[in-house]
């Protein structure tokens, strides 16, 4: 049986984006009751078309969130892994809960991990039957900040450095194949109690990414590698500034870990089979640049 009521935090994001366009394809979702939670003040004329309940509310907070909870029967966690609790919290009641995590969770030098794993600890303990997904860094939109500003990056600059070479291996995952593997769980029963890992469709090196977005954008790109031990060294800095830049510095102490991972459960149980991610950087380049990248 279809759910018909949906609670949905972080929706104006891409990921939410995505899945509000799928489910209104869908016509198993036709008289679904979709309610919206977004921050009071925050931009969300773009959820306006797909007709749902727009809830002003912070995802951080349970009271926030059981203040305009309606009772929705399904939970889709979008917004940050690390609000969990206050959505257990607010959301009381509740049927089901599908989370998207992370796959930072298996990282050895990333910070935070223990509080991801925390997180997803307190989802499967709560009683509430769950799904949790994991994807890789999600990219295929303008606003992605990942690989949309790597793209930026090589049309402006002829020369970019990239520490350890650019050696690291990444498996971004393309936002509409998250939004799927998230309508399959929604729709699957095989799910329930289960975690899985949501990679893209295939591996490559910092250095072939940049490569292959220079070969979309025709253009000439020279790739001057930095020592890891440099670049670390430089990341320690990065950190005493706090913000953005420390983010950074998480970033280029991953540079270490091999970040490819298996979606085979996915597969067998929601039948997610993700684009390579040489398809998914080409629709990316043509929705930025337009003809100029065909």
């Amino acid at each position: 049986m279809v759910t018909q009521s949906i609670f949905i935090t972080g929706a104006a994001g891409k990921t939410g984006r995505s899945l509000l366009a799928l489910l209104a394809r869908d016509p198993a979702f036709a008289s679904a009751r979709l309610t919206c939670l977004t921050r009071p003040g925050s931009p969300c004329e773009a959820l306006l078309p797909f007709g749902v309940r727009i809830a002003g509310g912070d995802a951080s907070k349970g009271p926030s969130l059981a203040a305009v909870y309606g009772g929705e029967e399904t939970v889709i966690h979008l917004s940050s892994i690390f609000h969990a609790g206050a959505v257990l919290e607010g959301c009381r009641g509740m049927k089901r809960i599908i989370a998207v995590s992370s796959t930072r969770i298996h990282s050895k030098s990333w910070e935070r991990s223990n509080e991801i794993e925390a997180a997803e600890r307190a989802i499967a303990g709560s009683g509430v039957p769950f799904t949790i997904l994991r994807p890789t860094m999600i990219y295929g939109t303008a606003d992605d900040g990942n690989i949309s500003q790597l793209i930026r990056l090589v049309g402006k600059w002829p020369v970019l450095l990239l520490p350890g070479g650019g050696r690291s291996m990444l498996q971004p995952v393309h936002v509409d194949d998250l939004a799927s593997c998230i309508l399959a769980a929604l729709r699957s029963p095989a799910a329930a109690g289960k975690t899985y890992d949501v990679p893209g469709g295939s591996a490559h090196s910092v250095r072939e990414i940049v490569e292959m977005i220079a070969g979309g954008l025709r253009k000439r790109v020279m790739i001057v590698p930095v020592p890891l031990p440099l670049a670390e060294a430089g990341a320690s800095l990065l950190r005493l500034a706090g913000g953005r830049a420390a983010r950074s510095a998480g970033q280029i102490q991953r540079l270490r870990e091999d970040r490819r991972h298996d979606c085979a459960e996915a597969a067998r149980d929601l039948s997610y089979s993700p684009r390579s991610f040489p398809d998914g950087l080409a629709q990316e380049i043509r929705s930025m640049t337009g003809d100029r990248a065909k």
